[in-house]
């Protein structure tokens, strides 16, 4: 009886290490997985912050090329043939000399809408919101569809940061439209909630699903929306609508 009850005793003191040991494995599995999961999420993020910084220097830099440079040698050149003009009046070279001359003055223009196009001034400047309605303005004025822009946003500024982002993903919504939306208008909409921002995108163009197109999409227009909202921990959200999309950002700031 006594042995009986001594053999019981190992049996269940072996059992119980051995399920000690196996949950403290499991426990230590489970430890590494979530650890590797977490720093290689981390990774993916710095890659991706990494990626979009150079993206934003190149641009700048490009930006700042073209409005030092290229601008100010095409200037020069157009008050070259003012010149030449002016003392050629009433030859046959005059004409020449006028066409040309109106040439440069479009190449020029060309060139400032490239620059601010890669980097809008009016971002560092003036802020987010003045240059998101200048750049809605002139999208309006070049491809005759009605931008409209609507806030309560003007005495508050958006941390830079977020502000080029925010932008870009709104440029890109914008040539979304222009490019296979079929539009007539759209609403761009910025106000202040009580977490940071949304910012309300409406059109009444050709209906999307956003998650749909993005998984079949092999361009970088929905793309690169999707990576600047993770990069900026904002939310995308489509609400669902009869004519047309909206699209709604919202982003936590300390405003």
């Amino acid at each position: 009886m006594e042995g009986s009850i001594d053999i019981n005793y190992v049996f269940w003191l072996g059992t119980s290490v051995m399920l000690f040991l196996a949950l403290g494995l499991l426990f230590l599995v489970l430890f590494y997985q979530n650890n590797f999961t977490k720093m290689k999420r981390q990774e993916a993020e710095t890659l991706l912050k990494t990626a979009l910084e150079s993206e934003k220097e190149e641009r700048q830099r490009i930006a700042k090329d073209l409005h030092d440079s290229v601008q100010g040698d095409l200037s020069a050149i157009r008050n070259y043939m003012v010149l030449l003009q002016r003392q050629t009046q009433g030859q046959s070279s005059n004409l020449l000399i006028s066409e040309a001359k109106d040439a440069l003055e479009k190449a020029i223009e060309n060139t400032r809408v490239i620059s601010n196009k890669l980097m809008p001034p009016l971002l560092e400047t003036a802020g987010f919101s003045s240059a998101l309605r200048d750049y809605l303005e002139q999208l309006s004025l070049l491809s005759g569809k009605e931008f409209v822009y609507k806030t309560d946003f003007s005495d508050v500024q958006i941390p830079t940061e977020y502000a080029y982002e925010l932008f870009r993903v709104v440029q890109e919504f914008c040539q979304n439209m222009l490019k296979h939306g079929q539009i007539s208008q759209a609403l761009l909409s910025l106000y202040i909630t009580t977490e940071g921002l949304s910012l309300e995108i409406i059109d009444d163009g050709v209906p999307f699903d956003f998650k749909t197109a993005y998984n079949k999409s092999n361009g970088s227009g929905l793309n690169n929306i999707q990576s600047r909202i993770k990069s900026m921990k904002a939310e995308l959200v489509q609400r669902e609508v009869t004519v047309g999309n909206h699209f709604v950002i919202y982003l936590k700031l300390p405003i």
